[in-house]
């Protein structure tokens, strides 16, 4: 089966799939009562499950927008009708923008934490450089072995991270470590190149590799993750007079006080891609076996999802931080549940007035229709 120039709507559905989780996880941390029933889940009741569920699996669900983002940037250029040039200039002004939206939400978040606001901005910032990079080696000559040889070297270098136990805000400490996670973007794009040769037996072939070297990696006592410490800057007030606090710092304008403070910042381990790589791999693999078509309303909602999913992804962040904002919060699993159902509802709707990656703003024209 070849994958030139056919639709593949599992796939879009596959990335709506992350989608959903991540704000899920997202959802889950606005709850009050969210750090008690992570502490003590014998106290989490039925609708509170779901949202445990996606925190504990989390460090997955990132890696699945790397790996889905790779993946389909494979058939992106193989089906695109611009030069090889063109395509990367125009992945390069997408990735861009939606790397300075990460820092603007980094900078909303905590202020200016230098140099963390502007090379640890958050998973955001991770998606842009490891769908860029993996863009401009697709494009270059010998694209298979510089996915490849990248995929060891940063493996390694996140390794070595570990071994010594070092702290590099922007690699492997901060809110957006690079390494290991924007290999999965490259092992995606590897995979990607097999499905256009081979087909869903392609990717049969990859999952039975994949499957031995996870079992290999399970054998090892090495963590998923790690917490390499990070230190900030804290500044008093509520988090608005706080960010307000540190970019008057910034500019020589602040004399208050300023306290240096130690965050544990989780980030994917050097093992992490060989284990979840098996898992990935057979999600694909059931996605795009099985939805062939979308021609239930359900699926349809979910391909317009997985079409839409940096945009969905940014747009949850900022009504998120609308809720934080107003104070008002879900006290309850069914409350945030409903709080997340009410936003993917109002998701189709307000993506028609603006899009994020491009950043475009729609309006309309008296008499003309709609304008963008």
């Amino acid at each position: 089966m070849s994958a030139k120039n056919t639709q593949l709507p599992g796939l879009n559905v596959y990335r709506a799939l992350a989608v959903i989780l991540m704000i899920l996880a997202h959802a889950a941390r606005v709850q009050t009562d969210m750090g008690t029933l992570r502490a003590n889940p014998a106290g989490a009741g039925l609708f509170d499950w779901p949202l445990l569920g996606t925190l504990i699996i989390e460090p997955i669900i990132s890696a699945m927008f790397l790996f889905i983002a790779g993946f389909s940037l494979v058939l992106s250029l193989r089906s695109s009708r611009e030069s090889a040039s063109a395509w990367l200039a125009r992945l390069g002004w997408r990735m861009g923008t939606l790397y300075l939206i990460s820092v603007v939400f980094a900078l909303a978040d905590q202020g200016v934490q230098w140099p963390g606001v502007v090379v640890s901005s958050g998973v955001l910032g991770i998606i842009a450089v490891g769908v860029f990079t993996t863009g401009l080696m697709l494009v270059a000559p010998r694209s298979i072995a510089l996915l490849a040889g990248s995929t060891l070297v940063i493996i390694g270098i996140t390794y070595a991270l570990d071994n010594a136990r070092a702290s590099v805000i922007g690699l492997n400490a901060g809110a957006g470590g690079m390494v290991p996670l924007v290999v999965l973007a490259y092992l995606g794009a590897l995979t990607g190149m097999i499905y256009q040769r081979a087909g869903l037996n392609g990717l049969g072939m990859v999952l039975t590799a994949t499957l031995l070297t996870g079992a290999l990696a399970l054998a090892s006592s090495t963590p998923w993750i790690t917490q390499p410490p990070t230190t900030i800057h804290q500044y008093p007030g509520d988090r608005v007079q706080a960010v307000w606090h540190s970019l008057l710092d910034v500019v020589g304008l602040y004399d208050g006080a300023v306290y240096s403070g130690v965050v544990r910042y989780w980030n994917h381990s050097w093992i992490f891609p060989l284990r979840a790589l098996p898992l990935l791999v057979a999600g694909l693999i059931l996605f795009l076996g099985l939805i062939r078509h979308t021609r239930r309303p359900a699926l349809q909602f979910l391909d317009w999802m997985g079409r839409q999913a940096l945009n969905l992804y940014i747009l949850h962040l900022v009504l998120l931080a609308g809720v934080e904002l107003s104070g008002i919060k879900p006290v309850t699993g069914w409350q945030t549940l409903l709080m997340v159902a009410l936003m993917l509802a109002l998701a189709p709707w307000l993506l028609r007035w603006i899009s994020f990656v491009p950043l475009r703003i729609h309006w309309q024209r008296s008499g003309t229709g709609q304008a963008s």
